[in-house]
């Protein structure tokens, strides 16, 4: 049985559910199978804008920077979000990469709107040694060419100030955050952007007075201006300046003009108005055959250069044209970069990969190589997606907690009729469906759901977040601190009316060893464990008011302010960058805790954090975790589309062995097969709460009586672990279609999706998509399960409107 809040009738069948509504038998499910969804869009989602998008030179990494002061770091090779680091509660302006001369890593250095340039400690997943610019606003950030850097001299970062000076800041080897060394010159109006020539030792500069400047960076002497207006009338404002390998100079102005200049005369190669509106973002190829261009009016713009027969001295001449736009976006785009992928990685040797953000808060990809032959890939169907947890009590409703920013809701779910009961009116005869309830009917609802709490955190942002088994106990933490907050009810008070009695929010007093701030936090009805900044964990106990241990930093290179060097293979490069605890999930009854994080998962027994077995190793990044309900297994995505299990053999016993299910191993390209064909990345597992016998210390040949789902942003997967995973995902199955198919019966247009087939309705690893994103997919009972989602075009609605609308017809 399907059912909707409110009494809307879901759309899509739950989870295990066949075509004639069945689930069949298993675990956590009730006699009849029938299984309930309840589909929810009351949560709060709201992402910001991208402001700036900065590659990094020696890594298939990319920086993202939003308006909020957030910044992700993504790979490119995976498509995932390795790590996330809170900035402070300022609009972010420009991002910047430079490189640690004695370390040989790459630094991320990020200015914010107060004037403050400051370093971004990924590993640390935060944002520290905020420096003053003493020139207002930094609006830009350029790093000059590594090419150009001195040995035993500091990497040199240019900085255009709203003063309108150019200031110079320096990378030192081993030292945290940036050393001013001195200030250029000081020109007319606001300077919004800087560029580096390709030597290093000349810097282009351009801002609101309209003038492009051309700056000696070591005397500050101007060697050239240019006027960028095509009018004397009035002057433009310059949005962004680029300078090619030949010396070209690119501007985009608030004309919507993009234009090529000579830098050793000033004069004007090419001019192009095909944008409507300002152009705030460019971007140009390795060699500087290829400029792209974007801004207010949402088109990404591709400019080429090529020969156009011989001049005089039979010399080849070469003008710019005008290729084709593409339009992803809704809203306008803010940010343009060009990632070098280097040949021989990532398997398809296109080289580059064109970046671009916008206010729509969405990320897109394009090969720089094919950029008019193949569409833009969106890197993520629910961008800046909220922080989800459901406490499942037995003797109370569930409770969903939902962190988004600076708040936390805490609502308590709907309750359903027993599905059980709803089944029994169930008849099925030879003409099908008999009287009683009907398929994707709503269940009816006992209770409505109940906001229990908001909790409003001042003074930062929430970086996780974390809500007890039992729904009592609510932690956060921030760029500030950790916090921990008792929520008790009282259910309702008698009378009449049925007046609900408000629940009692309770903040809880940490200590000061406790009360700072840390990566991930997770939450028991005992306990808080925190994972510190300085790779170390906390187990704190919460009614004795005390520090159960306090375990120090792992052995070996862990300086706080630089990551060490990025490993030889740049398909791992990312581990640098990822601290030994970005993750922390805790068992259902409190007995164990998995840190996950960029070398491995390990697990600790609670609430001493004993290490359990060796460190768990997986190729690529984890995306989601969870323990069973039961705590007998432990289960991981990674960005590959695996699922990992591991079962703990006597481990609640005192044991410490911890092997993978074999049912993992042996349907491995099924399971795969399965979980690619959900857009994305999977960002969620959800174990089906089951009753299962203890001391069992050896799985059965027939597979473990377990039940999972894995969500992705598009949908979700179904898994029985007791039953072999069908295959029919894997390419060249049998999906049904017979004879017509092979003659070609059948137009591709009227070919079945794979998630449409007969064969796959009902079969173990069924794959349902959502035509919303869903944020959130996960058990709230034995035949309960809970689907966050919420259409785009609300998303879209609560978000700034586009500055330029296109008029059909004009």
């Amino acid at each position: 049985m399907v059912t909707g809040k409110r009494g809307r009738p879901s759309a899509t069948p739950a989870a295990g559910v066949s075509p004639n509504g069945a689930a069949g038998p298993g675990p956590g499910s009730n006699s009849s199978g029938i299984v309930a969804l309840h589909r929810s869009r009351m949560f709060d989602w709201k992402p910001s804008a991208v402001v700036a998008i900065a590659p990094c030179p020696g890594a298939p990494l990319f920086a993202v920077g939003y308006e909020c002061g957030n910044l992700e770091l993504w790979d490119m090779l995976q498509l995932v979000c390795i790590q996330t680091a809170i900035g402070p509660s300022v609009e972010l302006t420009s991002l910047a990469w430079a490189r640690d001369t004695v370390s040989n890593a790459w630094r991320t250095f990020a200015a914010f709107l107060d004037g403050t340039v400051a370093e971004v400690l990924w590993c640390q997943a935060a944002v520290a040694h905020f420096m003053d610019s003493y020139g207002g606003v930094v609006w830009a950030l350029a790093a000059s060419p590594v090419s150009a850097v001195k040995p035993g001299f500091s990497h040199v970062l240019a900085a255009a100030c709203d003063d309108g000076s150019v200031r110079l800041f320096g990378c030192e080897g081993g030292e945290p955050g940036l050393v001013p060394e001195r200030v250029l010159t000081r020109l007319e109006g606001r300077l919004l952007t800087v560029a580096w020539h390709a030597g290093g030792t000349v810097l282009a500069v351009a801002g609101s007075a309209g003038n492009i400047h051309l700056l000696d960076a070591v005397t500050g002497r101007e060697h050239l201006r240019i006027t960028a207006s095509a009018t004397t009338s009035r002057p433009v404002t310059v949005w962004r300046v680029l300078s090619l390998p030949d010396g070209t100079v690119v501007s985009g102005d608030s004309d919507g003009a993009v234009q090529m200049w000579d830098s050793r005369f000033g004069t004007l190669l090419q001019r192009f108005t095909q944008h409507r509106a300002d152009v705030l973002a460019l971007a140009a190829t390795e060699d500087g055959a290829t400029v792209f261009a974007a801004g207010v009016d949402s088109q990404v713009a591709m400019f080429t250069l090529v020969s156009g027969g011989e001049g005089a001295g039979a010399h080849h001449v070469e003008s710019w044209v005008y290729t084709h736009y593409k339009r992803p976006h809704t809203h306008d785009v803010r940010a343009l970069a060009l990632l070098a992928v280097p040949d021989g990685i990532g398997g398809d040797g296109r080289g580059a990969i064109l970046l671009s953000g916008a206010v729509d808060a969405q990320l897109m990809a394009y090969p720089a190589k094919t950029f008019l032959q193949e569409h833009p890939h969106r890197l993520s169907k629910c961008p800046q997606r909220p922080l989800c947890q459901v406490a499942i009590a037995s003797a109370a409703p569930p409770r969903l907690m939902v962190a988004q920013r600076d708040t936390i809701d805490v609502w308590q779910l709907a309750g359903t009729a027993d599905p059980a009961a709803a089944a029994a009116a169930v008849r099925f005869g030879p003409g099908g469906w008999g009287p009683g309830q009907q398929e994707g009917e709503p269940l009816e609802l006992v209770a409505a759901p109940r906001h229990l709490a908001r909790i409003q955190i001042k003074g930062g942002r929430i970086a996780s977040a974390s809500l007890s088994p039992s729904g009592g106990i609510v932690a956060c933490t921030t760029s500030s601190g950790t916090r921990a907050y008792r929520l008790e009810t009282h259910g309702v008070r008698g009378g009449a009316a049925g007046l609900t009695v408000p629940p009692a929010l309770e903040r809880l007093r940490l200590p000061a060893e406790v009360n700072g701030p840390a990566i991930a936090v997770a939450a028991t009805d005992d306990l808080l464990v925190l994972a510190l900044r300085n790779g170390g964990l906390l187990s704190y106990d919460i009614s004795h008011k005390t520090v159960i241990v306090h375990r120090k930093v792992p052995e070996g290179p862990a300086p706080l302010s630089v990551v060490s060097s990025p490993p030889a293979n740049a398909q791992q490069a990312w581990r640098s960058y990822c601290p030994t605890a970005a993750q922390l999930v805790v068992a259902a009854d409190g007995s164990l805790l998995a840190a996950v994080g960029g070398q491995g998962i390990t697990l600790y027994r609670l609430p001493g954090l004993e290490p359990l077995d060796r460190p768990l190793r997986a190729d690529c990044a984890v995306t989601a975790a969870a323990f069973s309900h039961d705590s007998r297994l432990f289960a991981v995505t990674t960005s590959a589309c695996q699922l990992l299990v591991w079962e703990m053999v006597g481990a609640t016993a005192g044991g410490s062995d911890c092997v993978q299910v074999r049912w993992c191993s042996e349907n491995a390209e099924a399971i795969t097969a399965s979980i690619s064909r959900l857009p994305g990345t999977p960002t969620s597992i959800s174990f089906c709460p089951a009753t299962f016998p203890r001391g069992r210390t050896a799985q059965p040949k027939a597979g473990l009586p377990y039940r999972l789902v894995v969500n992705g942003p598009g949908g979700m997967v179904h898994f029985d672990m007791s039953c072999k995973v069908a295959t029919t995902y894997l390419r060249g199955g049998n999906f049904g279609l017979g004879e017509r198919r092979k003659r070609g019966r059948l137009r591709p247009e009227e070919l079945p999706q794979p998630e449409d087939r007969p064969e796959s309705r009902g079969s173990n690893g069924r794959v349902i998509r959502t035509v919303h994103p869903a944020v959130w997919v996960g058990h709230v009972g034995p035949a309960d399960l809970l689907l966050l989602e919420k259409p785009w075009e609300e998303v879209l609605a609560a978000l700034p409107p586009p500055l330029l609308t296109q008029r059909y017809g004009m």
